[in-house]
Parts: C-alpha cells; sequence; structure tokens
C-alpha cells in the first residue's frame, strides 16, 4: 500500500484472550491514503502485521453489517469508513459495546438477536388470508411509510450506542423500530400482539437519539420508538408512573404535580420581572418546569439570575404563564397533551416581545426551535450556553474570579446530539481562571446519556448498575474529576441520584455551568 498521498495512521486495538481471559491494547501503525477503510486496514493488520488478529466481516459492501465496531468511541461499520474521514491521526478500534466479547474484536452476537427476535419480522394475519391466491395490495403511500425502517441491516450499531441497552428488559432500538415498521405496514392485522411485546421495553428508551445519529443506513430508531409508544398510550397500555406523570401534566401544566401558581417560587426574594407585568424585554428566560419546581434546580436558575445581573442582560420571565414546553410528554408518545401545552404556550409567546428567548433546558431548546407548531413560529431561541459564548467572543463576558477543580464537561443529548452545540460549553468553562477541564472518554457525538430523557427522570426503576447515570459517573470518577460540569436540569437530578447511590459525595460534585459561572463573576 503505496502511492501519493499516503499517511501512517496509528491504529490501537483493544483485544481479548478468551484463553488467558486477558484484556490488553495492541498498537499497529498502518499506511493508508483517501478511499482506505478501516475494514482494510483490520485486514492489512492481520496479513502484514499480526495474524493473531482477530475481527468479523462478510459482504466489505455495507449490506451484512458484520463488521461494525467502535472506532474513536462510536460504533460504524468498518467496510463504510473511510480513515480520512475520521480526520485523525490515531484511531482506537474496540469491539461494540452492550455486548460480551468472544475474542478481539468479535462479540457475541447471541444476546441481540434473542430480543430481536421477540419481535415478529413477518406479517400477522388470520391463518385463512394465506390459503388465498391474492397479493396483499398496498398502495405506494402505505409503502413509503415504512419503507425507510425496513434498511436496517442488524448490525447492532445503534445496540451499541443505546445507552437504555445496558438495561436487560430493553428490547433494543433495532428491535423496537423493526416493530413498528410491522404495527404500520397496512397489510398487517397484529398491532394488539405487536403492543404487547413491546409494553415494557419500549418505556426505558430516553429518546438520546444515539440510535438514529449512528445507523449507517440512516434508520431513524428513534422517532420509531417515540412514535411506538404513541400506539401504546391510544391503546392504554400505560405504566402506572408514566401514568402518573401525564395526569400531573394534565392537571397542573408540569410533571411535578404542583399548582400553578407556585411556579414561580424559585425566584423568591429576586424581583423578577414577569409577564404579564412586563411584554417586552430583550431576553426572555424560558425556565422548565425542573428548574422552576425541583429544589435542587432551582439554584440553576437563580444562579442563571445572578449572571445575567452581573452582565446587565435585559431580561424577564412569563412568569406563571409558562406551561411545560411538552417535550417529555412528546417522547412519551403523548401527542395530544404536548398540543395543548404548545398551543398555550405559543399563545402567550406572541403576546411577549423579546429579540430571543434564552432556555436553561436543552429539552425546552430543542422542543422550542424544532418541534411543531413551536418551529412554525421561526422563534429566535437560544440555550444559555450559546447565549453566554456569544457575550464571551464579544468581550462583554470576562470571569474574573477562580474555580480551582478538575472538572469534566457531560454533554446533554439534547443540546449535543439532537443538536450538535458541542464547543460553546466547553468555551465558557476554558474561559475560568484555575479550571482543569478533561474529557471523558466517550464525548460530544459519542457521549453517554444520562438516562432521564422521555420521562426517565421521574420513572427510572432499574437496579443502580442498569441505569446510565451511575455508568456516566463511574466514568467521570476513572478520571479523578471532582465536579461533572452540566447544562441540562435533568442531566443534575440523575447524575446527582447516582453520585448519592455510589456513595462518593466526598469526591465529587455535580454542578451546572451557570452555578460554576456564578462563582466567578
Amino acid at each position: 500500500m503505496s502511492g501519493e498521498g499516503e499517511k501512517i495512521i496509528e491504529f490501537r486495538i483493544k483485544r481479548y484472550n478468551p484463553a488467558i481471559k486477558r484484556h490488553y491494547i495492541s498498537t499497529y501503525r498502518v499506511p493508508v491514503r483517501r478511499g482506505t477503510t478501516i475494514l482494510d486496514c483490520l485486514l492489512y493488520i492481520k496479513e502484514n502485521l499480526d495474524e493473531t488478529l482477530t475481527f468479523r466481516y462478510s459482504c466489505r459492501m455495507g449490506i451484512c453489517g458484520s463488521c461494525a465496531v467502535n472506532v474513536n468511541g462510536k460504533p460504524m461499520l468498518a467496510c463504510y469508513t473511510q480513515v480520512f474521514d475520521l480526520k485523525s491521526d490515531i484511531l482506537i478500534v474496540e469491539p461494540l459495546s452492550n455486548l460480551p466479547v468472544i475474542k478481539d474484536l468479535v462479540v457475541d452476537i447471541e444476546p441481540f438477536f434473542k430480543k430481536f427476535n421477540k419481535v415478529k419480522c413477518v406479517l400477522i394475519k388470520p391463518p385463512e388470508s394465506f390459503k388465498r391466491v391474492e397479493e396483499f395490495i398496498q398502495s405506494p403511500e402505505d409503502h413509503r411509510r415504512y419503507w425507510d425502517l425496513t434498511l436496517c441491516t442488524k448490525c447492532m450499531s445503534c445496540y451499541s450506542a443505546c445507552p437504555a441497552a445496558i438495561d436487560d428488559r430493553f428490547l433494543g432500538p433495532s428491535a423496537l423500530a423493526t416493530n413498528y415498521r410491522f404495527a404500520i405496514d397496512s397489510r398487517d392485522e397484529g398491532i394488539e400482539e405487536r403492543l404487547k411485546t413491546i409494553t415494557e421495553s419500549a418505556w426505558l428508551c430516553t429518546s438520546c437519539n444515539s440510535c438514529t445519529l449512528f445507523c449507517p443506513k440512516l434508520v431513524d430508531c428513534s422517532t420509531s420508538i417515540t412514535e411506538s409508544k404513541s400506539l401504546l398510550v391510544e391503546s392504554g397500555m400505560i405504566p402506572r408512573t408514566a401514568k402518573d406523570i401525564l395526569e400531573n401534566v394534565m392537571r397542573h401544566h408540569n410533571p411535578y404535580g404542583i399548582h400553578q401558581s407556585k411556579r414561580m417560587g424559585w425566584a423568591g426574594g429576586l424581583n423578577i420581572r414577569a409577564y404579564p407585568s412586563v411584554t417586552r424585554a430583550d431576553v426572555l428566560c424560558f425556565i422548565c418546569c425542573s428548574a422552576a419546581y425541583d429544589t435542587r434546580n432551582m439554584e440553576i436558575a437563580r444562579a442563571m439570575v445572578s449572571v445575567f445581573n452581573s452582565l446587565g442582560v435585559d431580561y424577564a420571565t412569563l412568569g406563571e404563564e409558562e406551561w411545560c414546553c411538552g417535550d417529555h410528554i412528546l417522547r412519551m408518545g403523548e401527542k395530544g397533551l404536548y398540543e395543548m401545552l404548545a398551543e398555550h404556550n405559543l399563545d402567550i409567546l406572541q403576546k411577549f416581545n423579546a429579540n430571543r428567548i434564552i432556555t436553561i433546558s436543552p429539552h425546552c431548546y430543542h422542543t422550542l426551535k424544532n418541534e411543531k407548531p413551536y418551529k412554525d413560529l421561526n422563534l429566535n431561541v437560544q440555550h444559555y450556553t450559546q447565549f453566554l459564548a456569544e457575550l464571551l467572543d464579544k468581550g462583554a463576558l470576562k470571569p474574573k474570579g477562580e474555580f480551582k477543580g478538575r472538572v469534566v464537561y457531560h454533554d446533554p443529548c439534547y443540546l449535543g446530539k439532537r443538536n450538535q452545540i458541542y464547543e460553546e460549553p466547553r468555551r465558557i468553562l476554558q474561559s475560568i481562571s484555575g479550571l482543569e477541564l478533561v474529557e471523558m472518554r466517550r464525548t460530544k457525538e459519542g457521549s453517554f446519556c444520562c438516562g432521564g430523557g422521555a420521562g426517565r427522570v421521574w420513572t427510572e426503576d432499574a437496579e443502580p448498575e442498569k441505569r446510565p447515570c451511575v455508568n456516566r459517573v463511574k466514568e467521570a470518577l476513572e478520571l479523578e474529576a471532582n465536579v461533572i460540569a452540566v447544562a441540562c436540569p435533568f442531566c443534575t437530578t440523575m447524575l446527582e441520584d447516582a453520585v448519592k447511590i455510589l456513595e462518593v459525595e466526598n469526591k465529587i460534585a455535580v454542578k451546572d455551568i451557570l452555578e460554576i459561572l456564578k462563582e466567578t463573576l
């Protein structure tokens, strides 16, 4: 392998020898040129450098799904992925996550297919239907509804990336997407059986979007799982914990079941301007139910006020007229309730004159910016980290004090994976004197969910070792960080719960970036 444009790439491959039960790393230097794939490099290593290296592959055309591995923390097909596209001189290649390793990069696929096979991948119809000679005719429109979901090759990339897959009860994104594919097939008559198959599993999904993000065939597993939950809601197949949350929102317009008159309780003594007393401000702060009602997260909202006051920001809130944005409700499949919340909020937002809306929660940010009917209004929405990063770039934000500590930043899924906001939070932290910012092994696009999305922040019932938040805190502890910095109140809740479960309160704390910044202004 030689020629113009050739480059040497270092491959660090995580290996496992089952004979002596030993995990270790082997390092190889491989010549690469444009067009060379990860699989090409693995074959080069085996043929020229180390014949003992073991990996799985078959078609070499992105069809069979056999060659999926983790590269720099992200699952991908080795035959599909060109090395130059990864833009890195060092590639860490590991076996897929969430599956037992047989040897080196080869994982045991039986657990995946054991779950997948619980889904019937054939049409469910009365037996007499199959005795007829006629074809099961379908319109092109009905065919288009599910066609994209048929492209799954069972490569297990989604399963490897999925935080919920650490819980054995979860069937996995591929199985749930396939189940939905048949559920919406106009020729299928087994909707009741299909919903019973996923009744427990679907609610474990956190809607982090990792499955969709890393699918090499662009299958939107995440949306299909949300749509599956909508079918469950319509059929009344809702677990008691989820039903309680939905009833709270129906009655009180927030998941906590606290009367709306208490919504500004977080602002006690702060003299916050609020609608309807004020209808104009440069910045309208959308507070979020968690920051408004959760005692711990109220401190984040108060920290935001302190920071904004220090910077002279002209801001106000919607006060008691702010209802839940509806994100978690939408991800839990209750579309009608979500639309009711959105209609109210939109009505109030149109009565308030603001240059921009700033959210504390990435969930509020994503919903106001990207979900209908909010999206139709083209609202100028920013997450607070975007707003503060702008002020930092303009020189208006200049942290003066020090924050001494080894800090690791946890990427919230709805800020990172769903909206590609990675650098702004890091720029804010890097601007603070004394703060040592370190990165987790799984970071940015490959970050690991806290486990709180799609209502799980209120319904989590898994054993501690099966909770994504516990897994994530352990990762932070490995770095000997003493602070986990977050930019989402739901991440704060989940990660603090994990800190308590692990009994490491004396080793590590969870702080929102606003709280850290407040200490420096």
